[in-house]
């Protein structure tokens, strides 16, 4: 029970990897509160986090109903953050020479600009001792075909994230940066389609398949209890960027 009784606030964390996180902080004791778009997802999330969660529906892109919801939990021990939108529904897996514009800042608006958003809505509610914990990806690190808009998104949060740590230290932030996960973001995908793109991501990988939401969750509680750990990025990738 390493977070016993401390409050954690997860963004995103309605499904996927969010609702993963909320998941295992509340099995490591933690007092949940999950923030989410979808009224009907939170619901469902609520069900499977546990007794007592929290939640509130706001959109991390809006500043004002994030702040809102926040202030009900003050103070918030430890704050994570991994929303995101689908590059694939946006079209921005492509190449720079016919990357759709508007598409492109839609996705630093879903997942860059959203997490900013919510961590300066958190920082006034943060204790003294408090942690916060951004979500990022390989491509920042890794040179992956069709992936400029995302890896400019995954280093502007890791630079981000790191200047933060200097900045509200003694509190601590750190980045997770996973590869490839099984996660609602792929439903648009057939069966078929969607299992034949994870083989060709992963074939080639030391551990040769996707990682799922509870994989990547450990990163996230690891980042919240580990008390001397502050401005790192942990890379949860199978070996991506060992390969």
């Amino acid at each position: 029970m390493r977070l016993k009784g401390q409050r954690v606030v997860v963004i995103g964390g309605a499904s996927g990897i969010g609702l993963a996180v909320a998941t295992a902080a509340r099995a490591e004791g933690a007092r949940v509160a999950v923030v989410g778009r979808s009224k009907d997802r939170l619901e469902t999330a609520l069900r499977e986090i546990g007794p007592e969660a929290e939640s509130a529906v706001a959109d991390a892109r809006d500043p004002a109903a994030i702040a809102a919801a926040l202030v009900t939990w003050a103070p918030i021990d430890h704050f994570a953050t991994t929303t995101s939108v689908s590059a694939s529904n946006l079209g921005v897996q492509k190449s720079m020479a016919h990357m759709p514009l508007a598409g492109a800042r839609a996705f630093f608006e879903g997942k860059l600009w959203s997490q900013y958003t919510a961590v300066q809505a958190a920082l006034p509610h943060l204790s003294p001792g408090g942690s916060i914990t951004f979500t990022s990806g390989v491509a920042s690190r890794k040179s992956l075909p069709n992936h400029t808009v995302i890896a400019a998104n995954n280093a502007a949060i890791e630079a981000m994230a790191k200047q933060l740590a200097r900045e509200i230290a003694p509190r601590r932030v750190n980045v997770i940066s996973p590869g490839l996960t099984t996660t609602h973001v792929y439903d648009h995908l057939s069966p078929t389609e969607r299992e034949a793109f994870f083989a060709h991501v992963t074939g080639k990988l030391p551990i040769p398949r996707p990682a799922t939401s509870e994989e990547i969750a450990a990163a996230y509680v690891f980042a919240m209890t580990s008390s001397y750990l502050t401005g790192a990025v942990i890379d949860i990738d199978g070996g991506l960027l060992v390969q």
